[in-house]
């Protein structure tokens, strides 16, 4: 009697583990799609020769945002959308360790929790998503600034959590 239990509970547990794989990839598989497509977009309309990753990024428009190197391993950023691509070699901005380090040293109580390049009104730039605590709670905080000499753009506030 165990057993036929044991085996009952195997064949159900092997069956949900199926479900949830095919649930899981259901749900993904759109997103993987756009994110290989804007890799070939980068690759065959650039510079890029490598791709490391790539990130969403929504602001007015969506992009996805493709890092790299080119045929001589210099780091690269790549905003694509609706199948065209940007390019901006690394060193031709600040850094996401620059942008992190503008919001920490404006408050030490700021708690960076992403930095991501992105476009508002056709601009390039980092994205630097935070939060900081207060007597009161936590505040989310976007902070952005421009990719390529680091000037501060926004600051937008969200609500108290």
């Amino acid at each position: 009697m165990a057993r036929k239990i044991a085996l009952w509970s195997a064949a159900v547990l092997a069956v949900v583990t199926i479900v949830l794989v095919f649930f899981y990839r259901s749900i993904h598989e759109e997103e993987w799609a756009e994110r290989l497509e804007a890799k070939s977009t980068v690759i065959a309309s650039t510079y890029m020769r490598t791709v490391d990753r790539v990130e969403r990024f929504v602001g007015e428009k969506p992009y996805m945002v493709v890092f790299g190197q080119d045929e001589e391993g210099r780091e690269a950023i790549a905003w694509v959308n609706d199948g065209k691509a940007k390019m901006r070699y690394a060193s031709t901005g600040i850094t996401a360790e620059e942008a992190r380090r503008k919001v920490e040293e404006s408050n030490p109580d700021n708690e960076v929790l992403r930095v991501l390049p992105g476009v508002l009104n056709e601009t390039y730039l980092w994205e630097v998503f935070y939060k900081r605590k207060d007597e009161e709670g936590s505040r989310y905080y976007y902070s952005y600034y421009r990719f390529d000499n680091g000037e501060e753009i926004d600051t937008w506030r969200m609500s108290r959590h």
